[in-house]
This record gives structure tokens, C-alpha cells and sequence, in this order.
């Protein structure tokens, strides 16, 4: 009925934009992980090993059930909350509320801790695929840094961006148990949203958001599967 369709709307709306923030970010975060690793390799082994130790530890959050993040990520957010009201609340200010584990940002964080390593193997491997003397030559140009990064780069990792970009939204979109317990007051996503209506037994009302969610689970696959068949006709 129409309040059905208005709450998948909404739901969906949410879903959408916080997982579009996610993926975002986590893309973002990759390129710089990854990039400045790469500008490390030519420099001492010192900046190489930070910057690798660097690299891996951004990649272990996908091995952290995501109830066990959820919490770890709200005991701080809630302590630094107390902590800036108390703040305020010096100064003669008006307390804030909830502003880190209460809104959108816990949930965000969240879903970039969990699947950035999606977005830096994708990153990773399209460097990898650059030769090294690639950037030697640019830096004897003069294009250092950033220049390099969106004149050399950029153009291709397109495909790797690309990649990275739908895998994070597609794995946001679908993530339960981080987002049950950091969603801010009356905010739910498709994943929340079905899983409260089975909870109750209500499956007909829990089908759209299901199936819209498998729907887009389909994506990558489809995706994924047309590359690899054009790269497979570009080889013969």
C-alpha cells in the first residue's frame, strides 16, 4: 500500500546516502593509502615500511565482526560526546547532544572501517599494473605529488576507482548488524528495515526492501563479469 511504498522510499533514500558517503570516502582513503605507498617506495625503507604497516592495518577491519566494530567504534564516539558537552558546558555553551556515536558520522565510520580493504585491494591492484618508471619519467617533467596522482594516475585507475566505488556501496547497502546498533533515532536502512519486519514475521512487507536489496547485489556481478569477458576478447 501507499505507507509501504513511503517508507521503502525513505528507507532506500537512507540507504542510498549513507552508503554513497562510504564508498566515497573509503575510495578516497584507498587512493591516498595507496599512492603514498607507492611515492614511498622510492624514497628510504624507513617511509616504505611506515607506510606499508600503514596499508595493512587499514585493511583489517573486513575481519571484524561487525558487532564487535559497532561497539568498539561507540565506546569513543560516546566518550568523546561526554566530553565535548562537558566542554561546552564550561564555556557556558549549549550542550550539543550526540554529535559523533548519535548521527550518521558512527554509522559512516563504521562502514568505512569495515570495508575499506575492498577499496584498497581494487586501488592496489590497478597500480600495480603501472609500471614505476612510469612516475620517474613524470617526475622528470616536473609533475610531482598531487600533479601526478590526478594527471598520470587518475586516468588509470578509472576502472580500479570504478570498481572500488561499487563494491563498498554494494556492501554498505547490505550491512545488518553495524547498522542496528549505530543508526541514529528513527533511521533505518533496506538491511533494518527487513530484518525488522521478519523479526515480526511480516514478510510481505519485508519483500520490496529484500528483493531491491538482492537486485542490487547483482551489480558487481554483472559488472565484474562484462570486464573480465572484454578483457578476455582483448587478449586474443
Amino acid at each position: 500500500d501507499f505507507n509501504n511504498l513511503e517508507s521503502f522510499s525513505k528507507y532506500a533514500y537512507h540507504s542510498l546516502s549513507v552508503s554513497m558517503i562510504a564508498a566515497l570516502v573509503c575510495t578516497l582513503l584507498a587512493l591516498l593509502l595507496n599512492f603514498t605507498h607507492r611515492l614511498n617506495a622510492q624514497k628510504s625503507a624507513r617511509y616504505y615500511n611506515i607506510t606499508a604497516f600503514n596499508l595493512r592495518i587499514s585493511t583489517l577491519g573486513y575481519a571484524i565482526p561487525g558487532t564487535i566494530l559497532a561497539i568498539g567504534i561507540l565506546i569513543p564516539y560516546t566518550a568523546a560526546d561526554h566530553l565535548l558537552n562537558n566542554i561546552l558546558k564550561w564555556f557556558n555553551l549549549p550542550a550539543q547532544g550526540l554529535i559523533f556515536s548519535g548521527t550518521i558520522f558512527a554509522l559512516v565510520s563504521a562502514y568505512v572501517i569495515r570495508f575499506s580493504a575492498m577499496a584498497i585491494g581494487s586501488i592496489e591492484t590497478g597500480l600495480q599494473k603501472t609500471s614505476p618508471s612510469l612516475d620517474m619519467a613524470s617526475q622528470t617533467l616536473g609533475c610531482n605529488g598531487f600533479n601526478l596522482l590526478r594527471k598520470v594516475h587518475f586516468p588509470l585507475l578509472t576502472k580500479g576507482i570504478l570498481t572500488a566505488l561499487l563494491m563498498v556501496f554494494i556492501e554498505s547497502m547490505k550491512e545488518l548488524n553495524a547498522s542496528l546498533l549505530l543508526r541514529p533515532f528513527n533511521f533505518d536502512t533496506l538491511a533494518t528495515h527487513v530484518f525488522t519486519f521478519t523479526s515480526d514475521e511480516q514478510l510481505e512487507n519485508a519483500a520490496l526492501p529484500a528483493i531491491t536489496l538482492v537486485l542490487v547485489g547483482l551489480l558487481p556481478v554483472i559488472y565484474l563479469t562484462r570486464f573480465l569477458i572484454l578483457n578476455a576478447q582483448k587478449e586474443r
